[in-house]
């Protein structure tokens, strides 16, 4: 019976401790990502997927010499846009927006977007309505 006990406990506390991982290394924005930068970053809306766990808004932009680079930012999960307001069509293919974010530490074009500017001037923000991580976006500004 004492073995037996053991064995749970360890078999137990290795299943936390495998979850625990997975979910860390799910939220490495940080890691990802140059959270203390902001770029700007204007162009043309190819995509929005407003599906869990992130929604994605993905985009195309003119650089420098005029080529097309296609972006990529990773916006809040659909609970949070749908709490304030976002909707899967509130942002359409073809809409011309402005997009504030966090760059990626890889160099590619990809982020984690703080504000989009709509084409009719409305700012829809990445964690509107989220009431927890005051500082990171959410609680009061």
């Amino acid at each position: 019976m004492k073995r037996r006990t053991m064995t749970i406990a360890v078999v137990s506390a290795i299943g936390v401790l495998l979850i625990s991982i997975q979910l860390f290394a799910h939220h490495g924005t940080g890691a990802s990502y140059f959270m203390d930068k902001k770029v700007t970053v204007k162009g043309t809306v190819t995509e929005f997927r407003m599906k869990n766990p992130h929604c994605q808004l993905y985009f195309d932009a003119k650089d420098e010499n005029g080529n097309i680079v296609h972006w990529s930012a990773e916006i809040s999960s659909v609970f949070h846009l749908a709490k304030a307001g976002w909707k899967s069509n509130s942002i359409k293919p073809g809409d011309e927006v402005t997009v504030v974010l966090s760059p990626s530490k890889a160099g590619t074009p990809t982020g984690v977007m703080w504000t989009v500017t709509l084409p009719d001037g409305r700012v829809m923000e990445r964690d509107d309505g989220r009431e927890e991580n005051p500082g990171f976006g959410g609680g009061p500004r």
